[in-house]
C-alpha cells in the first residue's frame, strides 16, 4: 500500500480504516519514506476536543512522537473562526498557511475525522490550491462532507486499511512468539482482535497470560481455550473508548458485562447507570457510531476491547453489574440462552443474589460442562466454595474442582485439592470416592516429580494406594506385591489395573491377556470415565509392546475412536500407522498440555515413539528437546527413553555411546517391556563392528523374552542376520509386512539387505516407505546403501532438493559443522562446501536468518541441477 500512496497523483490522499488498523503506523512509514526521498513533511493530529497538535515521526520509526513539554510548537494550520461559513476567508487563510509550508512539502493530518468545520474549510482550500495532503480518517464515522466533496471533484486518491486476514495474523503471531501457531490459535487471536494490528499483540499477551497459549518446539498451541480472558487495558483501542468521554466510558464498561442479554441491554443499562432509558439509548448509539459496538446490536466489534473493559471494572462494580444480570434473568425481565455466561455472572455476583439458588445453579452448570471446555467451570466452583454452607457442601465443591484440575492436567492444583479432601474432608468421602481421590493424588504427585511424597505413600497407604505410588515410582514388582484382595468396585478397578500393567511390564503378560479376553468383567465399565481409563491403559500397553492391530481392534470392539483418547495415546497410534507428522504434532500437544487427562499420560511410550520418528525425519534438535522435557519429571517406563536416546546417539555417529547406554539399560532395568528393541539394537551394533559374540548374546536374550508379534519379528531378524538363516529372513520379511508399521518395516528391510539376507531390490521399497514418512535423514543414509548395491535412486532432481532441505533443517536446528558431518555421514569439509552453496543459492546470510525463514514458511528451496546428491 505504501508504494501505491507514493505513486498517487491527486493532491489529497485519504486513508480510511477502523481504529487499530494501522493508519498512524502507515503515516509514520510514509513520513520516513518521503524524508528519505528528499521531501519535507509537516504533520498534525486532530483531537476530540478540537485541538490541532503538531507531531513528528522520528526517522526510521513507525510510531508517532508528540512534542515534549517545552517543545509544543504551533500547528501549520489552525482554526480560523468563520472559515467554515466563508469560502473566501478559508481561501485567504489557506494561502497564508501554504506559505508557511516548505516547498515540495507534504501535510499529514492524523485523525482528520475530529477536524472542526473551520479547520476542514482551510484544509479543503489547501487541497484546491494543489498542496499535497495526506489525511487519515477513522471509520465507521462518515468522512467529513468537505473531504467527500473533494472526492467527488476527482481530487482524492483513497486507500482503505482492512483488518488482517487469517494468513497475515498467522505471520504476525509467528513474529511475536518466535513460534508457528497452530490454526486454532491463529483463529482465536483473530477472533479476539478482529485482525486489527493494534489489538494483535494484546490478544497474544492475553492468551499467554491466562495460560491458553503454550509453545513447544517452536510451535504454539491453544490449550484450555475457554479460560476467561483478562485483556490488557493499556492499548490504543481501549484508549479510543476512553477518549469518547466519561459518560461513554462508564456505559461501555457496563455494556461489556450486559451485552449478551441483547434487547434487555438498554433497560438494564439505564438501571445500573441510574439514567433515563432514552439517555442510555443515546450512549449506546454513540458507542455504535464510534465503532465500539456493532450497529444494530450490543456486542463489541473487537471482543478483546470488551474483555479489557471488564478488567477495568472495580470488584464491587463488577459484582453489582453481574447481580443486575442475574436478577433480571431470574425475574424474567431478560432472557439468557448462554448458560456459561449466566454462570459467570452468578459467580461474580456472589452473595448479592440468592446464595442458595446461586450455589445450586453453579454446581448444576459445572456438572454439565463438557470435558473439552472443563476449564470454564473453575471460576464457578471457586465461587461455589464461598457460597457453600457446611463441610459436606464444601467437600462436594472441592471434589468437583479437584477432578477438573486432574482432567486438565493442572497437577499442582490437583495435589493441593486432594490433600485438602483427604485431610480436612475425609469423613465426607465414601470409600470408593476416597480411593479415586488417592488415585488422582498419586498420578498428580508423579507428574509434579514429588517422589518423596510418593515414597511416603508407598510405605503407609492402603494396599491399592501403595501400589499406585510404587507404579508412579516405576517400581513395578513392588507395585504388584503391594496389592491384596480388593473390596469396593473403585478399589478393585485401580488395584486390578495396576496389577495387570505391572505384570505386563515385568514380562508376565498372562493377566493382561486375560483382561483383554474378559473385558465384560472390567469393574465399573458402565461408567464412561472408568471405561475410558481401562481402555486407554490397555491401548497404551498394546502400543508400547508394538501391537498396533490389536490396539485398533480393541477400540473398534468398544465402539471408540482414536479421537476419544488422550494425545499421548493418539501420538503412539499415529506413529505406528505411519502418520509421522500427526504423531509429532500430537506429541507436542501432549507436552503443551492440550487435552492431557487420565492415568497413562506419564508413560515414556509417547516420547520414545516420537523421538524415533523425529530422528528418522532429521529433526534431531527437536528430538533432543523432547527427550530433555520427558526426563525433566521422570516418567514411568523411563528406560524407554534410554532406547530413544541411543537412536539419537547413532544418528550423530556415536555407536559406542549408544551401545554403552543400551547395555546399562538392559542390566539395570526391572521392567522387561521394550527389551526386545534394546537387544535388537545391540545385535545390529555388534554386527556393525564385527563382534559376533555380542551379537549371539543379543540373539540369545531375545529368545528368552515372552513371545509377542514384535518379539517374534525381532528374534527372526536377529537369527537371519547373525546366523545367516534365510528361512528366518523370509519369515521376518513376511511378519514385518503383516504388522504394517511403516518405519519399522523400512528399517527391517534395510537391515536384511545390509546383511545379505534379502534381495537388494527391496531397498527401493524401503526408500519409498521412508518417503511417505518424510524420513529424509534415513533416506539420505539409505541412498548410500542403494548405490553400493547398484539400486537406482529415483528422481535425481528431487534427491538434490531433498538433500538441501535436510541440510537446511539440520543447520537451522543449531547443529555444529561437526554434528552435521556426523549426521550426514560425510566430512567437515563437505559440510562447509554444501552450507556455502546453500547460503549462496537462498540469499540467507546466517543460520539465524535461515532458521527464521524456515519458521515463518518463507524459506523456498531453490532447485539446482548438477549438484552432488
Amino acid at each position: 500500500m505504501l508504494d501505491g500512496i507514493m505513486a498517487a497523483t491527486r493532491p489529497l490522499v485519504l486513508l480510511t480504516g477502523a481504529v487499530g488498523t494501522g493508519k498512524t503506523t502507515l503515516l509514520a512509514r510514509l513520513s520516513d519514506r518521503l524524508r528519505r526521498e528528499g521531501a519535507r513533511v509537516t504533520a498534525i493530529r486532530a483531537t476530540t476536543r478540537g485541538d490541532l497538535l503538531p507531531i513528528r515521526f522520528a526517522p526510521g520509526e513507525h510510531a508517532v512522537r508528540l512534542p515534549t513539554p517545552g517543545q509544543a510548537g504551533v500547528a501549520p494550520i489552525c482554526p480560523v473562526p468563520g472559515a467554515g461559513d466563508d469560502p473566501d476567508l478559508a481561501r485567504r487563510a489557506a494561502v497564508a498557511m501554504a506559505l508557511q509550508l516548505p516547498p515540495r512539502g507534504t501535510l499529514i493530518v492524523d485523525d482528520a475525522q475530529w477536524l472542526d468545520p473551520d479547520s476542514l474549510a482551510v484544509l479543503h482550500a489547501l487541497v484546491r490550491a494543489n498542496v499535497h495532503c495526506v489525511c487519515a480518517v477513522r471509520t465507521p464515522a462518515p468522512v467529513p462532507a468537505m473531504l467527500a466533496g473533494l472526492r467527488a471533484a476527482g481530487l482524492v486518491d483513497e486507500f482503505r486499511l482492512a483488518p488482517r486476514t487469517l494468513p497475515a495474523v498467522t505471520r504476525e503471531v509467528t513474529d511475536v512468539l518466535g513460534a508457528t501457531p497452530e490454526p486454532a490459535l491463529a483463529r482465536r487471536v483473530r477472533e479476539l482482535s478482529r485482525g486489527l494490528p493494534a489489538a494483535l499483540p494484546a490478544a497474544v499477551d492475553a492468551l499467554r497470560h491466562n495460560g491458553s497459549l503454550q509453545v513447544v518446539d517452536r510451535r504454539a498451541y491453544l490449550v484450555r481455550p475457554h479460560t476467561p480472558v483478562a485483556a490488557p487495558t493499556d492499548n490504543q483501542l481501549v484508549e479510543a473508548v476512553r477518549d469518547l468521554g466519561e459518560e461513554c466510558w462508564t456505559a461501555a464498561k457496563a455494556v461489556a458485562v450486559l451485552a449478551p442479554l441483547g434487547a434487555a441491554v438498554p433497560a438494564l443499562l439505564a438501571e445500573v447507570l441510574r439514567v433515563p432509558e432514552s439517555e442510555a439509548d443515546e450512549l449506546v448509539h454513540r458507542l455504535r457510531e464510534a465503532g465500539v459496538v456493532h450497529r444494530g446490536g450490543w456486542r463489541f466489534v473487537v471482543p478483546l476491547v470488551g474483555a479489557a473493559l471488564v478488567t477495568c471494572l472495580g470488584p464491587f462494580e463488577r459484582r453489582q453489574l453481574s447481580a443486575a444480570v442475574v436478577t433480571a434473568v431470574w425475574s424474567g425481565a431478560a432472557e439468557c440462552h448462554d448458560r456459561d455466561y449466566l454462570a459467570d455472572r452468578i459467580a461474580d455476583a456472589g452473595a448479592l443474589v440468592d446464595t442458595g439458588r446461586a450455589l445450586r445453579e453453579l454446581l448444576r452448570q459445572a456438572a454439565a460442562v463438557r470435558d473439552d471446555r472443563a476449564e470454564a467451570a473453575l471460576p464457578w466452583l471457586t465461587a461455589a466454595a464461598d457460597l457453600a454452607r457446611d463441610d459436606r457442601q464444601r467437600a462436594l465443591v472441592l471434589l468437583m474442582r479437584t477432578a477438573i484440575c486432574f482432567l486438565l492436567g493442572d497437577h499442582d492444583q490437583c495435589v493441593a485439592g486432594t490433600r485438602r479432601l483427604l485431610g480436612d474432608h475425609a469423613e465426607h468421602l465414601p470409600p470408593d470416592t476416597a480411593q479415586e481421590v488417592w488415585a488422582m493424588a498419586t498420578a498428580a504427585l508423579g507428574a509434579t516429580g514429588d517422589h518423596d511424597a510418593l515414597r511416603e505413600l508407598a510405605q503407609r497407604g492402603s494396599p491399592v494406594t501403595r501400589a499406585l505410588a510404587y507404579a508412579q515410582l516405576d517400581r513395578w514388582q513392588e507395585a504388584s506385591d503391594a496389592l491384596g484382595s480388593d473390596q469396593d468396585p473403585t478399589t478393585s478397578l485401580f488395584g486390578e489395573l495396576t496389577r495387570t500393567m505391572a505384570e505386563l511390564w515385568l514380562g508376565r503378560p498372562d493377566r493382561f491377556e486375560h483382561s483383554l479376553a474378559n473385558r465384560g468383567d472390567w469393574p465399573l465399565r458402565s461408567v464412561r470415565r472408568h471405561l475410558l481409563t481401562q481402555v486407554e491403559s490397555h491401548v497404551t500397553a498394546l502400543l508400547v509392546t508394538g501391537d498396533r492391530h490389536r490396539a485398533e481392534r480393541l477400540l473398534a470392539a468398544e465402539g471408540l475412536s482414536a479421537d476419544e483418547l488422550g494425545p499421548h495415546c493418539r501420538s503412539m497410534l499415529a506413529a505406528a500407522r505411519g502418520e509421522a507428522a500427526l504423531a509429532v504434532d500430537l506429541a507436542r500437544r501432549g507436552v503443551a498440555g492440550a487435552g492431557n487427562r487420565g492415568y497413562e499420560t506419564r508413560s515414556a511410550g509417547m516420547a520414545a515413539s516420537t523421538v524415533s520418528v523425529l530422528v528418522a525425519r532429521g529433526e534431531l534438535t527437536a528430538a533432543r528437546q523432547l527427550l530433555d522435557l520427558a526426563r525433566a519429571t521422570p516418567p514411568t517406563l523411563a528406560h524407554l527413553l534410554d532406547l530413544a536416546e541411543a537412536q539419537l546417539d547413532r544418528a550423530f555417529g556415536d555407536d559406542e555411546g549408544a551401545r554403552t547406554r543400551l547395555l546399562r539399560c538392559a542390566a539395570e532395568t526391572e521392567a522387561r517391556v521394550g527389551m526386545d528393541l534394546v537387544w535388537s539394537e545391540l545385535v545390529d551394533l555388534a554386527l556393525e563392528r564385527g563382534d559376533r559374540d555380542e551379537a549371539e548374546r543379543g540373539l540369545a536374550e531375545l529368545t528368552r523374552l515372552h513371545p509377542s508379534s514384535r518379539v517374534t519379528m525381532l528374534t527372526l531378524l536377529a537369527r537371519a542376520t547373525v546366523e545367516k538363516d534365510h528361512e528366518a529372513a523370509r519369515e521376518c520379511e513376511r511378519l514385518t509386512r503383516d504388522r504394517g508399521q511403516l518405519l519399522e518395516q523400512a528399517i527391517v528391510l534395510e537391515r536384511l539387505v545390509r546383511h545379505g539376507q534379502c534381495e537388494p531390490r527391496l531397498l527401493g521399497e524401503a526408500y519409498e516407505l521412508l518417503g511417505g514418512l518424510d524420513a529424509v535423514l534415513y533416506r539420505a543414509w539409505l541412498r548410500n546403501l542403494m548405490r553400493e548395491h547398484g539400486v537406482p535412486v529415483p528422481g535425481r532432481k528431487e534427491t538434490v532438493a531433498e538433500n538441501e532441505r535436510l541440510l537446511a533443517m539440520l543447520a537451522a536446528g543449531g547443529l555444529s559443522n561437526k554434528q552435521l558431518a556426523a549426521a550426514l555421514r560425510t566430512s567437515d569439509k563437505s559440510v562447509e562446501g554444501r552450507l556455502s552453496r546453500l547460503f549462496s543459492r537462498t540469499g540467507y546470510r546466517s543460520r539465524i536468518e535461515l532458521s527464521t525463514a524456515m519458521l515463518t514458511g518463507e524459506y523456498v528451496l531453490l532447485t539446482v541441477t548438477g549438484t552432488e546428491a
